[in-house]
This record gives structure tokens, sequence and C-alpha cells, in this order.
């Protein structure tokens, strides 16, 4: 822990803090209309209706060993909602799997984690987490205008009129605030600058963790020819057609970079043709593809289209859930055109096909998975194969299955017969450790090569890379966002006022956030947009201001009142019933 975060959380643990001062300057700290903290400016109400009294509310968060800048970040502003608006939410620390799961079930008030967009598109962010049926929207955000508007910027194939489309869904995304922004990520890297040579390696969004990079960065010597990394969390699936193996990134990751796709996303985020050669579309709904010549798997058969319609009519025939929004409800038909070449027939113009469809859908063997399916019985269910070292991954990527060591350690021995990214180095090994001060000691000490993530903290990060001569540190903004998110189908939080005056809050805590907490690796957040997708960012996306005492106004407005201890009540006529 940083000596300036290690004093803010002991700031942190004395009751009326200096916080409040931080960045709610004016703000009365001792006053007796409303309880003794937060603003004055709160409507006190004499003997009101128990029923009316808002409950305990409780805020799911990741533990403080698993990432302690998020998980402090949660308590801050969680104490604010206590102190400062009288709302009694609590942080509830739990490991990140019972998050994942509560969340998936809609168990939850509050929940904090990161988020990113799919392959530089906005079309994940959109649709998946906001429109009334997306695979991701757990908390059940339903607006009609904002279902219109996401389904037409789909089908909106002039990127310019896409593009005011996306921008008017961030504008109603701001006013109903079922997202709050904490901030913008901005990450520290470092690599091992005596194995690996300096100019040889590319930082994307992504940070170090890229194909481009881990296919082109050169070693210096022997021990830079195998680059020991770390991960999120340990890998714990790795079939391509699972939910979990395309989502968390523990488990993306080396999924991606073992296989090849018809379209990845370039240093830029631009979809660029990766195993296509190229691409034409035909019409708004026909797209045709060719192949790349001289592609292999990695146990030597050659990628064909037949490989390609296979993979699309086994998941459109069997229809696995990580493929429901950007194939199973997009792809119509897949017709094989030549050995090396496929038509795509789609049901309705899906404007980011190239990015999210064909750059996010893996190419399988057909003639390993037809076995691979039949000898596990899962030829209807094939996101059930448990992929292992008994039924491991074959496909045709830079990097190969070597040895999972599950928990512990995954292998990943280069391709060096891929036809034109066959990697510099030998092998990619990733062990994750237990704590982020294992991490930093593995990168002194020389048992990592490189991190590909980092959870602890930017300024620890930040000043071992200073004291280490043989460690370089990187630094990039990705297109991601520490975010919390309201179950709108909880009270207070199905309150369109609640959830405004939350977000005055929480703007007024970004300062604190990024400056306190997270050593000033970070950028103010208002958009569930990352303003690094530059196109698709609305800088105009509405927020509220003026913290606790701007908060306190939306709430009086919308008939909040709190009693003389500062607790608030619904508005008249309603309860937390």
């Amino acid at each position: 822990m940083s000596s300036t975060r290690r004093n803010f959380m002991k700031k942190m643990g004395a009751a009326g803090t200096a916080v409040g001062s931080v960045s709610l300057a004016g703000c009365s700290t001792n006053n007796n209309n409303g309880g003794n903290n937060g603003p004055s400016n709160k409507k006190v109400v004499k003997d009101l209706p128990k029923n009316r009294k808002i409950g305990k509310k409780v805020h799911l968060s990741n533990t403080e060993k698993y990432w302690a800048e998020r998980y402090q970040a949660n308590v801050v502003v969680d104490k604010w909602f206590r102190e400062k608006l009288g709302v009694p939410i609590q942080t509830k620390p739990v490991e990140i799997t019972v998050l994942t799961s509560r969340e998936d079930n809609g168990k939850f008030d509050l929940t904090t984690y990161n988020w990113c967009a799919d392959n530089g598109d906005p079309d994940g962010i959109i649709v998946n987490r906001f429109y009334k049926d997306g695979s991701e929207n757990d908390y059940g955000f339903n607006n009609q205008k904002y279902n219109e508007l996401a389904m037409k910027q789909r089908k909106e194939t002039d990127e310019k009129k896409r593009q005011e489309l996306v921008h008017e869904c961030q504008k109603i995304l701001g006013e109903q605030r079922p997202e709050n922004q904490f901030l913008y990520n901005v990450y520290p890297y470092t690599f091992n600058n005596q194995r690996i040579k300096e100019d040889s390696t590319i930082v994307t969004v992504t940070g170090l963790r890229n194909i481009w990079n881990y296919t082109q960065m050169e070693p210096k010597n022997d021990q830079g020819k195998t680059i020991v990394t770390n991960n999120w969390d340990p890998s714990d699936q790795l079939n391509p057609l699972h939910i979990n193996g395309i989502g968390p990134s523990r488990n993306w990751t080396p999924i991606r970079f073992m296989h090849d796709f018809l379209i990845r996303p370039d240093e830029n985020q631009k979809p660029t043709p990766w195993a296509a050669k190229d691409y034409e579309w035909k019409d708004d709904t026909t797209l045709t593809v060719n192949l790349k010549q001289g592609m292999t798997f990695h146990d030597g058969e050659p990628v064909t289209a037949d490989d390609v319609v296979y993979t699309f009519n086994l998941i459109l025939d069997t229809e696995p859930p990580a493929y429901t929004n950007n194939v199973v409800d997009v792809v119509k038909s897949v017709e094989k055109t030549g050995n090396l070449s496929v038509k795509f027939n789609l049901k309705e113009v899906y404007a980011p096909f190239l990015s999210t469809t064909l750059g996010l859908t893996p190419i399988l063997p057909k003639h390993y998975w037809t076995k691979l399916l039949r000898k596990t019985g899962n030829q209807k269910t094939p996101w059930k194969v448990s992929i292992s070292n008994k039924n491991p991954i074959v496909a045709s990527g830079p990097f190969k299955w070597g040895t999972w060591d599950q928990g512990s350690k995954f292998e990943m021995p280069a391709f060096k017969k891929h036809s034109f990214a066959a990697p510099n180095i030998e092998k990619r090994v990733q062990k994750p450790l237990a704590t982020r001060d294992a991490e930093v000691e593995a990168m002194k000490n020389g048992d990592y090569d490189l991190l590909d993530y980092w959870h602890g903290s930017p300024s620890s990060l930040k000043d071992a890379a200073k004291n280490t001569k043989h460690l370089t540190l990187v630094q990039t903004s990705d297109d991601c966002r520490q975010a919390c998110w309201m179950n709108t189908r909880n009270p207070p939080f199905d309150d369109v006022a609640f959830r405004q005056a939350a977000n005055a809050l929480v703007m007024s805590a970004q300062e604190v956030i990024i400056n306190e907490i997270y050593g000033g690796f970070g950028n103010k957040a208002t958009s569930p947009i990352n303003k690094t997708l530059k196109f698709w960012h609305n800088s105009d996306t509405p927020m509220f201001k003026n913290g606790a005492e701007g908060a306190v106004e939306i709430l009086k407005d919308a008939g909040y009142v709190w009693d003389e201890q500062g607790n608030m009540y619904y508005p008249e006529g309603k309860t937390g019933n």
C-alpha cells in the first residue's frame, strides 16, 4: 500500500473525517437540520411513519485483497451515502465469483466492477448492458426510448448517423443514471528490459496484453524467449463456446491468443482483416470473405472455408448463450463459396458485424471439434465440453496449448508455423500469484518478465519500476470504466431522481477516488463509453453536480425528507416494500 493511500485510509477510519472537506468545501458538517453530518439544506419532518424510512441497502464489492483500490472506493462512496444523505448503504465484500453469481441472479442493490467495450465497438455496452433484453442487463434497466435507439444504432450503416444514435443513447443513460462511473482507468504495466527489447513492445488500450505485442516483441537473450506473466485470476474455463470462456479476461486472453479470428481490432481498435485476406459487402446483409492461404491448425491440418462454416453452423444450431447477441440473433446462414471463401447472410442489418461477430468468434477446426463433441457426448451442448489437458484446445492462433495446471500455471508454446503471425518468443506462461505484493516482488527478482494486469496500487508499481533498473514502466488509458450499477428493480434505485442524486454524490467523490485512492491513475468519467473511444464517446453526457448539496436538492424536489437524526425517508405514498 502506498504511503499516500495508507494515510488516506487512516483518515477514513476516524468518524467525521476530513474526507468531506476534500471535495465538499462549504458543506456543513455539524448542523441540527437532519442529523449531525451532511448538507444543511435537507427538509426535516417530525413523526414520519416507519415504513417510509429507507432501510439497509447492500453494496456488493470485491474484497480488499482482490482489488484494494476499487474496494476502498466503494467504502468511501457508501460512507458518503450514509453520512451525507442518510441512506444506510453498507459495503459487503465477497469473493468475485459470489459477486458475479449474485449479480447474474439480480440479488443485489448496488455492485461495482470494471467493464470494457468489445473490440472498440459501443454495441456491447449500448445493447448488452442497457437494452431491456441485453445479456448483461442484470439490473433491470428498461427505458422505451432508449430501447428503440439501442436497436436502431445496430442497424445504421452510415457511421456518422450511427454515432449520433450512440450519442443519444448516452444522453439518456446520463439522465437516467443506472450506472455511475468512478473513473476511466489509467493502468501502469511493467516489463523486464534486460530480457525484452524495449523498442519491440506494443502498448494498446489493453496495455502489453495484446496479440500485436505478444507476436512482435523480441527477446534480448535466451531468458527473454519464455515470457512469464501474471493473470487477472487463475484461468478456470477455456472452452471458447462457454460464456465464462469469452467473458472474464482470465480466460478470454489465452483463448484469444490460441485462436484465429477472421477480424481482429488493430492497435487503434479498428477492425482489421486477420485470418481474412479481404472482405466485401455485397449489400447491407450479405458479406463475402476470403481467407488467407497457407494457414494451418496446430495439428497441421489446413484452415479452410469448411472450418468457418462449421463454426458458425455449430453456434447457430446449438445456440451457446455466449453467442446469442452477436451470432445467433444476427446470422441467418453461412455458405461455402470456395475452398477459402465464405458468404455470410444476415437476418437484418447489423452495423457492428465485423467487430463483434467476426471479431469475437474463433475459428474452430471441424475435424477436431466433431470428434471432441462425439467423444464427450456434447453434440447439442458444445459449451459444456470440459477443456483440459485430456481434451485440450486445438486451434490455429499464434500460441498453442501446452500444459494447464489449473490454479497455478498455464503454458502456451508459440506456434512457430503460424503463416503470418508467428511469435518471436518461444513460450508464454501465465502464472498468477495470490497478492499484488508478490507480483511486484516477482518482477523485481526476475520470476516475472511482464505484467499483463495490474490490480495493485499504481503508485507502488511506479515506485518499483523507478527503483529497479531492469524494469520499464508503461501506462495506458484503456477503453473501460470502473462503475457502480444500481438494481433498478429495487427501491429507492427504481426512482430516477434518486439515481440522479446518487450521481451528484459520486461525481463529487471522483476527485477523492482518483487522486487519493488511485494515486492519480485515472481520468474523470461521465459516460459508460470511455473517451478513449473518441468517435463514440459523448462528452455532453448529462451528469449531476454540486455533490451532496446538489443531491439533497434533487431528492427534496422528488419528495424525499429526513428525520431529525438525518435518516432519509421515501416520498409520501411510497415505501420500501
